[in-house]
């Protein structure tokens, strides 16, 4: 939009016109893919933060772009620290020397789990399921993905991360 440009001189009032414009819009955007409130919330102010730090090249045509991207790249980290901390929480259980069933119970649980998360990999389409390997097991990066199998990265990023939320929802139900 170039209204803010040509009618708003000092940066910091067009970044509250900026603000009270997109306020509604990126918490709704955000509430379609996240649905706790309070991470909803989370991810708001983080969006506006880094709007905040980067409001010297807001205002231009391309404003509206530049806002929403940063709210997929907030959303995408929010996911990422989501998915560590599950790894965290399945996988940190402290083991004793002393307690050999346990460790050997808690190393069949293990493999239960990377089993059931194996099997539910096979649930996804083939094609998901081809670019989720290559970037997750065997750390292909997307760009790379996206020129070998002549797609957009986007196409590959949405699929990746769908493949991720499927996965998360089908644990998170079984």
């Amino acid at each position: 939009m170039t209204f803010f440009s040509k009618h708003i001189i000092d940066v910091e009032d067009m970044y509250k016109s900026i603000y009270n414009t997109y306020r509604e819009r990126v918490f709704h955007y955000i509430n379609g893919k996240v649905k706790d409130r309070n991470d909803i919330r989370d991810i708001v102010q983080n969006v506006f933060f880094h709007l905040w730090e980067y409001k010297e090249s807001l205002g231009g045509a391309n404003t509206e772009n530049i806002i929403f991207k940063t709210c997929n790249q907030e959303i995408s980290k929010f996911f990422k620290t989501q998915r560590k901390h599950i790894f965290e929480n399945n996988y940190n259980i402290p083991e004793t020397p002393d307690d050999a069933v346990d460790q050997l119970d808690s190393k069949l649980i293990k493999e239960q789990q990377l089993q059931a998360m194996q099997d539910s990999i096979e649930l996804l389409p083939t094609s998901s399921k081809k670019m989720f390997t290559m970037n997750k097991l065997e750390g292909v990066t997307q760009e790379k993905i996206a020129v070998q199998l002549n797609l957009s990265k986007k196409i590959v990023q949405k699929q990746i991360s769908e493949a991720l939320i499927f996965l998360q929802n089908f644990h998170k139900n079984s």
